[in-house]
């Protein structure tokens, strides 16, 4: 066994033994320090948990314990796919820095798409409450209330998906195709809302409904960000670092697009702990989608959702936002609203690498990292990881643009 501090860090420092066999996790923790550590001049049979003993309590080793010991339902399989995106690199120029995307995209449920991660945990504690329908909401064309009726799907449990259209319409099929077909395919019941309709007032009222006939109803928030799907961010954070360590490098920003904001809180909460424990930044550069659409600001948001997260694990003080850097110029006219600069960046995108992103989210956000990579904003020698966080089917919706 290894010395490493352990327990409740709030409340004291306190060192003992633990054996593998106890702590069976600790072998994954030196898969990545063989890589990680050679970043930090770690001894080689050291892992990269135990050495923030060195400098600080293990803010990393608690936070990866909770997410260990939380309940879950095993819904993707992971990790998923970390690949370079060289050929990019050489359309920006020489100046630009190296590029990574992390496929997020690629998990198994619906068509994919990184809220399955907060799913595991967020449906945990729904089956533990004994839910035997799943209420969700979104716009029309939402690809977290895809995988909401995926992951219902594939647990046998009714879901019901409360659905805003959009004014104007995004085009004359947008209630029938793209994730909303995807959504009746799966077996969801579907329940369309004018332009501005409070649908979360209207799925509290279903689940009295449902209460009324004997049912056990579970109200998923708005993209899954609660304490629980934070979460599966923050294992989404941690996976992508042990990643980028098999490649030899930490990054030195990782891209995020913003909706709901709870992933960026996630990121946020990771990176801050990595800047406390292990004196390294990495920036998280997050592009708002929504605008002035939602009622509550990304920034706000965000930290909300961060500070909510920090407390529930229990960390000390507050999370902060030293490593966010936000930026709401690439929202366009509006929320699924497309614009020309979207629509090149996704084009440019595919044609050099073979992926394509969404018209709305993980477009919008590209449009943002191609402006920072063209601006000079990072040097050659640095790492930069892209999050395609899924969403696909929507730009059939909006094919007329990409026509």
């Amino acid at each position: 066994g290894k010395t490493v501090a352990s327990g409740s860090f709030l409340r004291q420092s306190v060192c003992r033994r633990i054996s593998r066999a106890e702590r069976p996790e600790m072998h994954d923790d030196r898969r990545s320090a063989a890589t990680i550590g050679k970043k930090f001049c770690l001894p080689p049979n050291m892992s990269v948990l135990e050495s923030i003993l060195f400098k600080d309590v293990t803010m990393i080793e608690h936070i990866r314990q909770r997410i260990a010991h939380a309940p879950r339902i095993p819904l993707g399989v992971w990790p998923t796919p970390f690949m370079d995106m060289d050929h990019l690199r050489e359309t920006i120029g020489s100046s630009c820095p190296r590029l990574w995307v992390k496929r997020e995209d690629l998990t198994p449920l619906g068509a994919g798409g990184n809220k399955v991660r907060k799913l595991e945990f967020v449906l945990a504690r729904a089956m533990a409450e004994g839910a035997d329908v799943l209420l969700n909401t979104g716009e029309v064309q939402s690809n977290q209330v895809v995988q909401t009726a995926a992951a219902a799907a594939h647990l046998g449990i009714p879901c019901e998906l409360f659905l805003g259209c959009m004014d104007p319409p995004l085009s004359e099929d947008e209630k029938d195709t793209g994730n909303i077909l995807l959504c009746r395919i799966l077996g969801a019941r579907i329940h369309l809302l004018p332009p501005g309709e409070d649908r979360a007032a209207a799925m509290r009222t279903r689940a009295e409904e449902l209460k009324k006939e004997g049912r056990h109803p579970y109200i998923i928030p708005r993209g899954s960000s609660t304490q629980e799907g934070s979460l599966g961010s923050l294992s989404c954070f941690f996976e992508l670092l042990e990643q980028a360590a098999e490649h030899d490098f930490v990054p030195d920003a990782i891209v995020v697009t913003v909706g709901s904001s709870g992933t960026t809180a996630g990121f946020l909460v990771g990176a801050q702990a990595m800047r406390r424990t292990m004196n390294r930044k990495i920036g998280i550069w997050a592009f708002d989608v929504f605008g002035s659409e939602y009622p509550v600001s990304a920034h706000d948001r965000i930290m909300s959702h961060a500070e909510e997260s920090w407390r529930s694990l229990e960390l000390p003080g507050n999370c902060g936002e030293d490593s966010l850097h936000l930026s709401g110029e690439f929202v366009g006219p509006g929320y699924c609203r497309p614009y020309q600069g979207m629509l090149d960046a996704v084009r440019l995108v595919a044609g050099a690498e073979g992926f394509v992103a969404d018209p709305n989210y993980t477009g919008k956000c590209l449009a943002g990292l191609l402006h920072l990579l063209r601006s000079g904003v990072f040097r050659p020698d640095q790492n930069i990881v892209y999050l395609h966080s899924g969403g696909l089917p929507a730009l059939f919706a909006m094919h007329r643009y990409f026509n």
